[in-house]
């Protein structure tokens, strides 16, 4: 069991407690006399009763349960008789860790008829988490679905049903239920809570569903924003596509995503990065690569730390030389009448950290048209929207990208949820 499943379960096992411990503590006779048509017990039980509910509020669960047995060994007892000392017992019996013994107390209490509709559904759910607490996990779904074809479902019983299928290897279960409970989080407005959704990358990965894997992860990103995500998800895709059929435009694109995460680490991200940088004429995104793994101590092995000084120097000169240029070919994209030439120079500003003119020009570039690539044009401009901290803005172009390169469209999709 993960850390986070664990930690969940010691919540559920203290809520079930709370939740319970004040089933029967008020008391019943009392109930009974300022409310004639109800059930009452019957003379020969009062007593015995009286001394188990006394010792329940004083939290001695093991007089508690010793008197219990005056009580089953009463020749005639009545059916309300059998429930209340169900209440008692079933407390007592949880608040001493005696799980099991505590379940038959319970069913007895919802099939006995004499529970109100409040205390009907209070149980209920609490049954969901001793069922699972105790690792009876067909019973544990059979009523957690019940409460949540009720519409009665919090995360947390969704998240019991879940991770019981998960523990019987039903993966394609678990998918469906955490995608049923994040529909009807997004259908009222609520946060999903983060078990469910960690469950759902598990059994993604179980069935082998790269793709359902990433989305996964992209609802872990968007509600639970956390760096180890985003380095997950992140290496998924750089790891799932075909890399002989990936274009270096889109490998490029996937290395600044995951520089604006942080979550560039390995030495070949950063040596490929700068190469890639370099071939699409950007110079100024290689230095920095590099210089980032060099910040990193990325370069372990001599190979590396050669290929690193390299490509350092290579890049170094022809960033030297393309900052040298860019008045001129700033005043030569201006006057263009096609964008190329702004969007190239609007990406070289972002290059150098001049995101105010990188704006300028990309937007301009834009506005012309006859782009090579519209969708990264789009990128570029969310990019430098949002390197201004214009956050709204950058989503709004992330989210203009239109789709025609796939791989793209999905950065861009990533791109829109870092922004947010």
């Amino acid at each position: 069991m993960n850390a986070p499943a664990r930690k969940t379960l010691q919540a559920i096992a203290v809520s079930v407690a709370l939740a319970l411990g004040t089933a029967a503590t008020t008391s019943q006779f009392a109930m009974a006399a300022s409310a004639p048509p109800a059930p009452t017990v019957s003379r020969g039980a009062v007593k015995p009763l009286q001394a188990i509910q006394a010792a329940v509020q004083a939290k001695n669960w093991a007089e508690a349960l010793a008197k219990a047995k005056e009580v089953e060994a009463l020749p005639t007892k009545t059916p309300y008789d059998i429930f209340v000392l169900n209440q008692f017992v079933g407390i007592a019996y949880v608040q001493s860790g005696r799980i099991p013994e505590a379940i038959p107390a319970y069913e007895a209490q919802l099939s006995s008829g004499f529970l109100p509709a409040d205390d009907t559904d209070r149980i209920s759910r609490a049954m969901v988490s001793l069922y699972y607490q105790v690792k009876d996990f067909p019973k544990a779904i059979d009523a957690g679905q019940k409460i949540i074809a009720a519409g009665k479902a919090n995360g947390e019983i969704w998240f019991m049903v879940a991770h019981s299928q998960y523990f019987q290897n039903k993966h394609a279960d678990v998918v469906s239920t955490v995608k049923a409970y994040l529909a009807e989080s997004t259908s009222k407005g609520q946060k999903p809570d983060e078990n469910p959704l960690l469950l759902l990358t598990q059994s993604q990965s179980q069935l082998g569903n790269n793709a359902g894997l990433v989305d996964s992860f992209k609802h872990l990103v968007e509600h639970y924003p956390k760096q180890s995500y985003w380095r997950d998800m992140m290496v998924i895709i750089r790891d799932g596509g075909n890399r002989s059929t990936t274009s270096d435009l889109v490998t490029l694109n996937l290395y600044r995503l995951m520089r604006s995460t942080d979550t560039l680490r390995e030495s070949n991200d950063f040596l490929e990065m700068a190469q890639l940088a370099v071939q699409l004429g950007s110079p100024g995104e290689a230095v920095d690569a590099i210089s980032r793994g060099n910040a990193q101590n990325a370069f372990k092995t001599e190979n590396e730390k050669s290929a690193a000084k390299t490509q350092l120097g290579t890049a170094q000169k022809l960033a030297d030389a393309d900052r040298a240029g860019l008045a001129k070919f700033e005043t030569e994209a201006k006057a263009a009448k096609a964008g190329e030439a702004d969007v190239r120079l609007g990406q070289a500003f972002l290059s150098y950290d001049q995101s105010d003119k990188a704006l300028e020009a990309i937007q301009r570039g834009i506005a012309k048209g006859g782009l090579r690539n519209a969708d990264e044009a789009q990128i570029l401009l969310g990019i430098a929207q949002l390197q201004l901290g214009h956050k709204a803005d950058a989503v709004t172009a992330f989210k203009a990208v239109k789709g025609t390169d796939a791989r793209l469209s999905e950065l861009a999709g990533l791109w829109a949820l870092q922004a947010r």
